[in-house]
């Protein structure tokens, strides 16, 4: 219900007849695919990823179809998935969302991934897992292919889910994400491929 009011809400701000035109709701840009953080800024400026190790181990792939974000965050042998892990250990962090995308806005919900998700500090006003996130998202200056997120849900990839942090995603190959595992975690793989029918 609540994420039915929120898009509502971005229907009435966004420009005249945006939310009613036939193709439907427009978007600033086709999201659809894997997208890897190449930047960030948790309130100390901008700053690119700090080990080559890091590099491409960030990862974001939205299934427009079934309207699902899933999530990939390498893990260290910490068990830190946050920006500052050192990747060094196997495996992945999981995070699912649901999401809708108009003009320059995308609202995700989480859903089901293979961690329990942090709760945000009370009484902040952040939205805790399961409520829904409204995320701004702007073309980066002077990259192509590149969009800057403020901010992501509270816990992901180091987010304090206020719009302190900021996250700029690059587009990447399918395959990127393909080898986390993480589409299967969050029910978002592509189906196989049909075999054709002997005659």
């Amino acid at each position: 219900m609540r994420t039915h009011q929120l898009i509502l809400s971005l229907c009435a701000l966004t420009l005249a007849g945006a939310c009613d035109d036939d193709e439907g709701p427009k978007k600033l840009f086709e999201e659809e695919g894997t997208w890897a953080l190449n930047r960030y800024d948790l309130g100390q400026g901008i700053m690119p990823l700090n080990l080559s190790e890091q590099i491409d181990q960030f990862l974001i792939n939205f299934n427009a179809e079934a309207q699902i974000v899933t999530t990939a965050a390498c893990i260290d042998m910490s068990g830190n998935s946050s920006v500052d892990s050192l990747c060094d250990a196997d495996g992945y962090v999981c995070r699912c969302f649901s999401y809708t995308f108009m003009e320059s806005q995308m609202i995700w919900t989480e859903l089901e991934g293979n961690v329990v998700p942090p709760n945000p500090p009370k009484d902040e006003g952040i939205p805790a897992p399961g409520e829904a996130v409204i995320i701004k998202v702007d073309a980066y200056p002077d990259s192509a292919n590149t969009y800057r997120y403020t901010p992501l849900p509270f816990g992901l990839f180091g987010s304090d889910g206020t719009s302190i942090s900021k996250f700029v995603f690059q587009i990447r190959g399918n395959d990127k994400i393909a080898a986390t595992g993480c589409l299967d975690v969050c029910g978002a793989a592509a189906p196989p491929a049909e075999t054709p029918a002997e005659e």
